[in-house]
C-alpha cells in the first residue's frame, strides 16, 4: 500500500516589526508632548524639516527584514497594499505640509482675521459702533485692560486722562440686538483703589471684534492682556506686562521693566531701559536698544534679530542654551543658522543643528554644537576659547599677533593651521598642540568627522 506524499512545509511568512516600532515613537512623542517635555509647535517643526527620515528609517529596517529572513530561510516580508497606500499618502501630506510652512501666513491676517478663525464672524451680520470718551483717573498707580477679542494700541496721554476710541464689529440677528450689545459694551475704567481695570471680558464681549485706541498717563504700572489680537504699547514711565494668546505685540520707549507673554504671534521690543522677559511661542522677534537684562524662554520659530543691549542676555528653548553679556552689535538667529557681530562674552552656546557664525568677538566662549559648521573670529585679544562640534567644521580666526595655547584635536578628518603649531594629521585622529606667541588664554577645539581650520586675520 502506498501513502500520499506529505506536502512540503513553507516556513510561515514573518510579520513586519516596523509597524509596532512606529507605534512606540508616536506614544513616546505624545507622551512627552502631553506632558509638556516638548511642545506640539516643535513637533509640527521637526516633521515639516525631517519627515524624510521616517521613509529612510522605514527602508533600513525593511533592508534589515529582509536580510534576517534570508539567514533565517523564511521568506522575507512583503510591503503588502495597504502599506504602499499609506507611502504615497505620507510622502504627499509631507510635501505639502514642507510647502505649507514656507508660505508667510501673517498676509493672511487682513483676511481672516483672528476672530473668524474663531468662528464667531460666520454668524449674523456685523454691525460698527464707535465709542469716544475720556475720563479723569485720579491717584492712579496702574492700570489693567483685559479683552477677549481686541486689538489694542496703548500712547501717552498728555493731560493725565485716559482717553478711549473703541471700534467695535458686532454681531447679531438683527440691529436691535447689535444696538442692545451696543450699550453692554460700553468699555469704562473701574477704580480699585490705585489699580483701574478696563474689563472687556464675557458677556457680549464675546460676539464682537474690537480695536482699542487708549491714551493713558505716562507714570502709572500697565498690565495688559487680551486672548485674540495685536498689542502696541508705546511711550510708557513704568513697568509693562503684555500678553496675547493670538497677535503680535510691540514695546517701545518704556521706562522701566517689559515682561511679554505671546502664545502665538511676531514680537517688536525696542528702547526699554528695565529688564525684558518673554515666554511663549514666538514667531519674528526683534529687540533693539535694551538697558536692562534680557531673559528669553519658549519657541522661537522664525527670525529673532537683536541690536545694543547692554546688559546680559539669556535665551533657552527645547533645542538651543545661549547666553551672553553683551551686544554692542547685531545678531541674527534662525532655527538653522546664528550669525552675530560685536557680542561680548562670556558667551555660551549648547545647540544643534544649528549653523554658527561669530564675528568680531570678545571674552571668553563655549560652543557646543552638532550636524552644522561654527565659525569664530575674536575681536582682538582672544579670551578662553572651547569649542566641541560632531559632524561639523570649525574654522576659526584670530589676530596674526594673538597668543594663545592650543588644544585641538579632530576624529576622522584634518587640521589645518596659518599659525606655526606642531600638528599630526596621521591615522585618524588629527591634533595640534603649541604655544603661539607669547602664550596667554587656552584654546580647545574638539571635532568629530569636520575639519578644524585656524587663520589669521
Amino acid at each position: 500500500m502506498s501513502t500520499a506524499n506529505p506536502a512540503p512545509y513553507r516556513p510561515e511568512r514573518p510579520r513586519s516589526f516596523f509597524g509596532p516600532l512606529v507605534l512606540i515613537v508616536i506614544g513616546i512623542v505624545l507622551l512627552l508632548a502631553t506632558t509638556g517635555r516638548i511642545s506640539m509647535h516643535s513637533i509640527g517643526w521637526w516633521f515639516v524639516h525631517y519627515w524624510p527620515v521616517i521613509l529612510i528609517v522605514w527602508g533600513i529596517a525593511k533592508l534589515a527584514e529582509y536580510i534576517l529572513a534570508k539567514q533565517r530561510g523564511y521568506p522575507p516580508p512583503r510591503l503588502g497594499a495597504g502599506s504602499i497606500v499609506f507611502l504615497v499618502f505620507f510622502i504627499l501630506f509631507g510635501i505639502t505640509a514642507t510647502r505649507l510652512a514656507g508660505v508667510d501666513w501673517s498676509g493672511f491676517r487682513g483676511v481672516f482675521n483672528d476672530s473668524d478663525i474663531d468662528g464667531f464672524d460666520f454668524f449674523g451680520t456685523g454691525y460698527d459702533f464707535t465709542d469716544n470718551f475720556a475720563a479723569p483717573v485720579p491717584d492712579a498707580t496702574q492700570f489693567k485692560i483685559l479683552a477677549n477679542r481686541a486689538s489694542i494700541q496703548i500712547t501717552p496721554s498728555e493731560d493725565n486722562q485716559a482717553h478711549f476710541v473703541v471700534h467695535k464689529t458686532l454681531r447679531g440677528d438683527s440691529e436691535s440686538a447689535a444696538n442692545r450689545m451696543n450699550e453692554n459694551t460700553r468699555a469704562k475704567f473701574q477704580q480699585q483703589g490705585s489699580l483701574w481695570v478696563l474689563d472687556m471680558t464675557g458677556g457680549d464681549y464675546d460676539n464682537g471684534r474690537f480695536t482699542v485706541d487708549l491714551q493713558l498717563p505716562r507714570k502709572p504700572a500697565l498690565s495688559v492682556s487680551t486672548r485674540a489680537g495685536d498689542v502696541s504699547i508705546t511711550g510708557r514711565g513704568g513697568p509693562v506686562d503684555a500678553s496675547s494668546d493670538h497677535g503680535n505685540i510691540t514695546a517701545e520707549d518704556i521706562s522701566g521693566s517689559a515682561s511679554v507673554h505671546l502664545k502665538r504671534g511676531n514680537l517688536s521690543v525696542s528702547k526699554i531701559t528695565g529688564d525684558v522677559t518673554v515666554d511663549g511661542t514666538i514667531s519674528d522677534s526683534s529687540f533693539s536698544n535694551i538697558g536692562g537684562l534680557v531673559t528669553l524662554n519658549g519657541t522661537y520659530w522664525g527670525t529673532m534679530q537683536m541690536s545694543h543691549i547692554t546688559k546680559p542676555v539669556h535665551f533657552a528653548s527645547s533645542r538651543t542654551d545661549l547666553q551672553f553679556a553683551r551686544l554692542d552689535g547685531d545678531f541674527s538667529m534662525e532655527p538653522d543658522e546664528l550669525h552675530a557681530s560685536g557680542i561680548v562674552g562670556p558667551f555660551r552656546l549648547v545647540t544643534r543643528s544649528k549653523g554658527v557664525r561669530l564675528e568680531d568677538i570678545s571674552g571668553d566662549v563655549h560652543i557646543e554644537d552638532r550636524n552644522a559648521n561654527v565659525e569664530l573670529s575674536s575681536k582682538g585679544a582672544p579670551g578662553n576659547i572651547d569649542v566641541s562640534n560632531i559632524h561639523g567644521e570649525i574654522n576659526l580666526s584670530l589676530p596674526a599677533n594673538a597668543g594663545f595655547q592650543l588644544d585641538a584635536q579632530s576624529n576622522g578628518a584634518e587640521i589645518e593651521s596659518e599659525f606655526n603649531l606642531s600638528i599630526n594629521n596621521q591615522g585618524n585622529t588629527a591634533t595640534a598642540r603649541g604655544t603661539v606667541g607669547k602664550g596667554g588664554p587656552d584654546v580647545r577645539l574638539r571635532t568629530d568627522h569636520g575639519t578644524i581650520q585656524i587663520k589669521k586675520q
